[in-house]
């Protein structure tokens, strides 16, 4: 009496189950190989940075620029003396993700939503920040000025609303109602700018400041 050839049938089981398997999640695993294969092909850019122009004293003005290029980031340093005769610049790589980390608490702080506002306060410092993005197909920037971010922060003024009905008599000034202009978040964007960088890189910038105020 023959045995049932349950090895050989167990294979051949085993055999249609991959086919089957194959014909029914090759046409969805691909579609998502192919769809994670052009996010890592995608081009992703990252330009962001602040000048500062100083008014008075030896540095005429300073600007600190981040970038992240597909992956790779750097940090670049730059200050010239009021004369013009010195200009420091270097450029140093920041390993890990300390760039990506400064632009997501930049963006968190207003980085896109922050407007040129009157020079008011002290307008020894003239800020500037810019900001550019790429990702894929789709890019955008922006670039605001102000000056005194403490004073935006804490006493930028008040507006006042006034509605004018000519059925109605003139509106009672000692009762208007008016909203503060104050932005704390322009000194976060002025302090996130500040804190950032590895002790290396701060130690360089520090060096770089000291012999430009002693040209």
């Amino acid at each position: 009496m023959r045995r049932f050839p349950t090895t050989t049938f167990a294979i051949i089981l085993a055999v249609i189950a991959l086919i089957a398997g194959w014909k029914i999640f090759y046409h969805d695993e691909t579609q998502r190989f192919q769809a994670v294969q052009a996010i890592r092909q995608q081009r992703s850019e990252l330009h962001f940075g602040e000048a500062i122009t100083h008014d008075k004293g030896p540095i005429a003005r300073e600007e600190w620029r981040l970038d992240n290029v597909d992956g790779k980031s750097s940090a670049t340093y730059t200050a010239e003396n009021r004369a013009g005769s010195r200009v420091a610049k270097f450029t140093e790589p920041i390993p890990g993700y300390d760039v990506t980390f400064a632009f997501e608490k930049l963006v968190l702080d207003g980085l896109w939503e922050l407007q040129t506002r009157p020079l008011k306060g002290k307008t020894d410092n003239v800020y500037t920040v810019s900001v550019a993005q790429v990702a894929g197909d789709r890019s955008g920037s922006h670039k605001f000025t102000f000056t005194d971010p403490h004073y935006l922060a804490i006493a930028a003024g008040r507006q006042y609303k006034i509605h004018l009905d000519k059925n109605k008599p003139v509106p009672n000034l000692l009762t208007l109602q008016s909203t503060s202009s104050a932005d704390p978040r322009y000194q976060k964007v002025v302090d996130d700018f500040a804190t950032f960088g590895p002790p290396r890189f701060k130690k360089t910038v520090a060096a770089a400041r000291e012999k430009l105020l002693r040209s």
